[in-house]
């Protein structure tokens, strides 16, 4: 708040209530020319019974806009002298907050109701800043006050007094000080020594700094020694760390990306321990542990499916999760069982182990196999994330060289994926911004009539960039490489064509065939995929896409073997992320290729 006091015979001043006229400086501005009224370049403005004159022009509009107030009509004289003088007084607490601290605004011919009344405006002189000094901050370590004085500079000597520029300075003072460790940092108030004769000001900033605030120890609610001792795993500093507010703020971060908690309550103890920290107390509303979710999935080349999620959190109290993904599909089906232990030993470090079976039936080939693997992962930022695995898949494969010469194949292959994920986008369903990368390498061996040993390859990335309000652009890029013998399980390479590669041509249509035709994984793969996302409305929007790519026998030769499509897509938002709608056509059509392919799904194509 800004304390006006008056001197050299300055009697007039009001006290200026800072917040309230910000709220009414903001509400003006949102009504920022209107088409009610009239305005004049002379500053003349008008309302039905009311109209402005001498308003400085700068300020018409906004003037005119606290007299579109929608009221009706006055009913009587004493009606309109009582509206004029409200008026009034908004109109010079306008421009007061702009800096002409004497105004006056008199409303004239309030004797009839036929007539328009004036509200003549004397706006005075426009008040500067005469000098800017602070007050308790003796303590403050020489750092800390450069940054401070850095904040007072914003307000130079000789620039107009304005009530929002001299209120976020004092916003902006706080919130240094809370970020140099000062967390109880507040301000009584602003003092303003006018002078009428000089049209000046002398403003004085006070601020009560309060202790230097030094973190020790973080307690809760949780009555669970087990959940206790997950929630220390969460802390986000080191005890005597000085107080940050983002450390605060990440410590919310993380207790809300458990999915524990609907309801999180932070509070720094005001008073230190006997060590001189301060306690760090959390209260928390725990969420419903269980939950369910549903998707579906539709293509003329791949067919429809749906899948179905079961989860259910902190079963044993150490913030664990248990879940059953069930999938089922024209091309394929799958059960998988999961186990999350999050936070093992430091923050972000989880251990996920699943057991599951699946079956395919593409026209590449049929596979039957169960599966079970255990993966422990770890940020190396908020960004970055390394992860290491290990798996062994049981499969049961006919494909064209077993229908031929062997029959079925029976295999079990020890794998080590090794993969490192970067992602900054927000919204997985619906990235606006940010970058996603991720690369892998997998070294196994393969057991059943022969003894082959592979290493796979793949990276890819996707960037997405605003270049409007409303209009995303997003390029997408994926490269892989098999080494090894093919004798490998076949679903080990690379197949492309559909809604995962290149729109446009049947699933796995871009890969190598046999003399007869038969679809043959490869030994690398391209695709690349660039999208035009126009958000239309809050609930439509629409996509126009470019993707190419194939799977390739010889590293050398998959960008020349490689075809592209083009189609066009419908995004309905319904709240969560949107549906996509997409049909696409064959850029470079061959014989038995379809001239259109459609897709539906939940979230963007990547």
């Amino acid at each position: 708040m800004i304390r006006v006091t008056s001197n050299s015979g300055f009697a007039r001043l009001r006290p200026i209530a800072g917040a309230c006229l910000l709220g009414a400086t903001a509400a003006c501005a949102s009504f920022n020319g209107t088409p009610r009224g009239a305005e004049t370049p002379t500053g003349t403005v008008s309302q039905g019974h009311f109209h402005l004159q001498g308003t400085p022009p700068a300020l018409a509009s906004r003037a005119n806009a606290l007299l579109n107030t929608g009221d009706p009509a006055p009913r009587s004289v004493l009606e309109k002298r009582n509206r004029a003088q409200a008026l009034a007084r908004s109109v010079e607490d306008l421009l007061a907050s702009e800096g002409y601290l004497a105004a006056e605004v008199r409303p004239e011919d309030m004797t009839t109701l036929e007539s328009s009344s004036v509200l003549t405006v004397d706006p005075g002189p426009r008040f500067t800043v005469a000098s800017v000094r602070l007050a308790g901050a003796d303590a403050l370590d020489a750092d800390t006050r450069k940054l401070v004085d850095g904040h007072l500079a914003e307000l130079p000597v000789g620039s107009p007094v304005r009530t929002a520029n001299v209120e976020q300075i004092e916003a902006e003072l706080i919130t240094t000080l809370q970020a140099r460790g000062f967390a109880f940092a507040s301000s009584p108030g602003i003092d303003a020594l006018a002078s009428r004769e000089d049209a000046n000001v002398e403003i004085t900033y006070t601020i009560d700094t309060g202790p230097l605030v030094r973190l020790g120890d973080l307690v809760s609610d949780e009555t669970d020694p087990r959940s206790q001792k997950a929630i220390q795993v969460l802390k986000t500093w080191r005890e005597g760390a000085t107080y940050n507010p983002r450390t605060i703020d990440r410590l919310r971060g993380r207790l809300r990306s458990s999915g524990l908690y609907e309801g999180i309550g932070v509070v720094v103890s005001d008073q230190p321990d006997a060590d001189g920290y301060h306690t760090v107390s959390l209260t928390l509303a725990e969420a419903d542990p269980r939950s369910v979710s549903f998707g579906v999935t539709a293509s003329t080349t791949e067919g429809v499916g749906a899948d179905a999620l079961w989860e259910r959190r902190n079963v044993t109290g150490r913030a664990d999760k248990v879940s059953v993904l069930v999938e089922a599909a024209t091309l394929a089906r799958s059960v998988t069982v999961g186990y999350e232990r999050p936070n093992i030993g430091r923050f972000g470090r989880t251990l996920l182990t699943e057991v599951g079976v699946r079956q395919e039936e593409t026209q590449a080939y049929d596979l039957d196999g169960a599966k079970i693997g255990a993966t422990l992962a770890q940020p190396f930022s908020r960004q970055l994330t390394l992860s290491v695995g290990a798996e062994i898949d049981a499969t049961r494969i006919t494909d064209q060289r077993t229908r031929i010469y062997l029959g079925e194949r029976e295999q079990v292959t020890f794998s080590i994926p090794v993969t490192a994920t970067y992602t900054d986008v927000r919204d997985p369903l619906d990235p606006q911004e940010g970058i996603r990368a991720f690369a892998a390498v997998e070294n196994g061996i393969s057991l059943g009539e022969s003894t082959p040993g592979y290493t796979r390859m793949q990276i890819s990335g996707a960037t997405y960039r605003k270049i409007a309000d409303d209009l995303v652009a997003a390029v997408r890029a994926e490269y892989g490489a098999f080494s090894g013998s093919n004798s490998v399980p076949t679903d080990r390479l690379f197949f492309a064509g559909g809604g995962g590669t290149v729109r446009g041509y049947e699933y796995q249509s871009l890969s190598p065939t046999d003399e007869f035709g038969e679809f043959l994984g490869g030994r690398s793969l391209f695709s690349a995929s660039a999208e035009l996302r126009w958000r239309r409305s809050e609930r439509f929007g629409y996509a126009a896409f470019v993707d190419i790519g194939a799977a390739s026998d010889d590293v050398g030769s998959v960008f020349g073997e490689s075809k592209a499509s083009a189609g066009l897509g419908i995004r309905y938002y319904p709240g969560f992320g949107p549906i996509r709608f997409d049909i696409a056509a064959p850029l470079n059509k061959r014989d038995g290729d379809a001239p259109l392919q459609i897709y539906v799904s939940i979230g963007q194509a990547f």
